[in-house]
């Protein structure tokens, strides 16, 4: 009979030893277990993301587009624009027929758009510069009707801008996805033109027309100041919408020029210069009636009576738009 032999203690020592030097190696060789792997995966695509949204924000520059309604005062051009309206009321009052619509301001309701390119010096620090355009018009139609005889007058005037902006956008985060914005700045209103022409007809028939056109100088002698306030919803990491509401101040110069035309049966003419206010004084012996009308003349008119003066209009684009528009971080 055979006798079993042992292995020595020195052997199973030899043994363990090389088990426990190899069992780390062998363990980092098949990888992590599903935990394991799972927590370095989320790990991972954390640290994607982070780095996507770093470089996403690491761009300096937005791009604001906008529009919508706006309105203005107009001064002196609604009172220029009105003046032969003004005739037909006043015909009206002294019982020579019968009045129907009238004039009807083109400046209550108008509209504006643009663009910004905003250079973010900060977070929620931008400062930028933009165009736009800004537009005004409105038709107006009146009858006056005396016996069987009726008197028709209609104009369409225009009044438009190129508003060129330098400003400070501010950006106060209010949630996770809303901000308040506040805007402000200079604006220098470029192509300041306006076009009207009126027509007048009788019996259906037309009898004649009558045009004043007028444009501004340069853009730096027609400043203005405007601010806005508003919020803005990010609908991604980029592109945000929003909505604000903007006030303006602007009180311009005279045009620089203007042009008169006039046909009435087939006799034309053209007057070029300057566009003035013409202000006339009447009374019937009871009241005291004053009505404005535009005029052009070459150098400044002298006024003739004390019932008739000359000035120049001041031009009021002064009042508010109501706008909404993108912002996209480039």
């Amino acid at each position: 009979m055979r006798k079993r032999e042992y292995p020595s203690s020195a052997t199973i020592a030899v043994f363990l030893t090389a088990v426990l030097v190899s069992w780390p190696t062998a363990a980092a060789a098949a990888g992590p277990s599903g935990s394991e792997a799972e927590k370095v995966s989320r790990i991972g695509r954390a640290g994607d993301f982070q780095m996507e949204r770093t470089k996403a924000n690491s761009s300096p520059l937005a791009l604001r587009l906008y529009g919508g309604f706006s309105r203005a005062k107009a001064g002196d051009l609604d009172a220029g624009l009105d003046g032969y309206f003004e005739i037909l009321e006043l015909y009206q009052a002294w019982g020579f027929g019968s009045a129907t619509g009238g004039y009807n301001s083109p400046f209550r309701a108008g509209y504006d758009a643009g663009a910004d390119l905003v250079v973010q010096i900060s977070r929620g620090i931008g400062i930028g510069i933009g165009a736009g355009y800004l537009r005004f018009s409105k038709s107006s139609l009146m009858t006056l009707t005396h016996e069987s005889e009726s008197y028709e007058l209609s104009v369409t005037p225009t009044l438009s801008a190129v508003p060129i902006r330098l400003g400070v956008f501010l950006t106060l985060p209010l949630g996770q996805r809303l901000n308040l914005t506040i805007n402000g700045g200079a604006v220098a209103y470029a192509q300041l033109k306006l076009d009207a022409r009126y027509r007048t007809d009788i019996f259906g028939s037309e009898m004649g027309e009558q045009s004043y056109s007028a444009s501004g100088g340069g853009p730096f002698k027609n400043l203005g100041y405007e601010g806005s306030l508003g919020f803005e919803f990010m609908v991604s990491r980029n592109t945000g919408i929003f909505v604000e509401a903007v006030g303006r101040y602007a009180r311009l110069e005279n045009f620089e020029k203007a042009t008169r035309s006039s046909r009435t049966n087939g006799d034309s003419s053209t007057t070029e210069g300057r566009l003035y206010l013409e202000s006339f004084t009447a009374t019937d012996g009871q009241r005291e009636y004053i009505w404005d009308a535009f005029a052009v003349e070459e150098t400044p008119p002298v006024s003739p009576t004390p019932s008739i003066r000359y000035s120049e209009p001041k031009i009021d684009l002064s009042g508010f738009s109501l706008q909404a528009g993108l912002r996209i971080r480039l």
